[in-house]
C-alpha cells in the first residue's frame, strides 16, 4: 500500500441533518457499526461502505478526516513524530483486524492512517476517488508524504503550483494552498453530474466553496455540508 485514499469519516453533530443532506447530494444510506470501539454510520452507495459518520469532538469545527492505506500503521506511527507530525491518537485496532490511527502532519493538517486488508471499491459515484491537502507549508506537507509515504510529486496542470502526489501506480492525491483556511485534507467523491451535485447541495443547506471547473481529473467542484465541513465532488464515469 503506498497511502492511497482509502476512507474518510466526518465528525458529525447532528448525524440525521448530516444522513439527509449526503443522501441527496452523494445517494449514501447509513448504518450503524462498532469500529475501534465507538459507535459510528457506515455510509453506504451501491452495497459498498464508502466512508463513515464518527464521534464528534476529534475535529473542532466540523470536518472530514481523510484515512490513507498503509501496511504498518504502528511503523507510520513512529515516523509521524520524527517528521514533525504529532499522532492524536491511536494506533489502535479497528475490530476487523486492522488498525489505524489519527495524527497531525507536518503542515498542521488532521489525517487518519488505516493498516486493513478491506477492499477499497474502485472510483464511481458516491464513492471516494481523489483527494487535495491544502496547506499553508505546501514545501513541508510535500516532504513529510514524500518520506512517511514515499510519494514522488509533480506538477499536475491543475492550477499554478498544484501538485499531485504519487504511488507507485500513479497519482493519488493533490496538494495547493490552504488561503485563509486552516491546513486541512478534502475527500473528494465522485458524482455523475458536478452541475447536479452543486445545485442539491445548495438546495439542502450547503454552500460552494469552489465552482465547477474542468481539471485534469474531470469536472469538480469543493463545497460545504450545512455544518460547514468541507468535500468535493469529480465528475467520473
Amino acid at each position: 500500500m503506498d497511502g492511497a485514499p482509502c476512507w474518510a469519516e466526518l465528525d458529525a453533530e447532528d448525524r440525521e441533518a448530516a444522513a439527509v443532506f449526503y443522501a441527496a447530494v452523494l445517494g449514501w444510506s447509513v448504518h450503524d457499526a462498532v469500529v475501534a470501539g465507538h459507535q459510528h454510520g457506515i455510509l453506504r452507495c451501491d452495497a459498498h461502505d464508502v466512508a463513515a459518520f464518527g464521534s464528534p469532538g476529534v475535529v473542532a469545527p466540523p470536518a472530514w478526516t481523510l484515512y490513507l492505506a498503509v501496511e504498518d500503521v504502528d511503523a507510520a506511527a513512529e515516523s509521524i513524530e520524527e517528521l514533525g507530525g504529532e499522532v492524536l491518537h491511536g494506533p489502535e485496532d479497528d475490530d476487523g483486524g486492522g488498525r489505524l490511527l489519527v495524527a497531525l502532519d507536518a503542515g498542521g493538517a488532521v489525517v487518519g492512517l488505516w493498516e486493513s486488508d478491506r477492499d477499497v471499491p474502485p472510483p464511481g459515484p458516491g464513492r471516494l476517488c481523489w483527494a487535495e491537502a491544502l496547506s499553508a507549508e505546501p514545501g513541508t506537507t510535500r516532504t513529510f508524504y514524500r518520506e512517511l509515504l514515499g510519494w514522488r510529486w509533480a506538477e499536475d496542470g491543475a492550477g499554478p503550483g498544484h501538485l499531485a502526489g504519487h504511488g507507485e501506480h500513479g497519482p493519488l492525491a493533490g496538494l495547493g494552498l490552504a488561503g485563509d483556511a486552516l491546513p486541512h485534507w478534502v475527500p473528494v467523491f465522485g458524482v455523475a453530474d458536478a452541475d447536479r451535485a452543486v445545485g442539491v447541495a445548495e438546495q439542502h443547506g450547503g454552500t460552494v466553496v469552489t465552482a465547477v471547473d474542468a481539471g485534469p481529473r474531470g469536472r469538480h467542484a469543493t463545497l460545504a455540508d450545512p455544518a460547514g465541513a468541507r468535500f468535493g465532488v469529480l465528475e467520473v464515469g
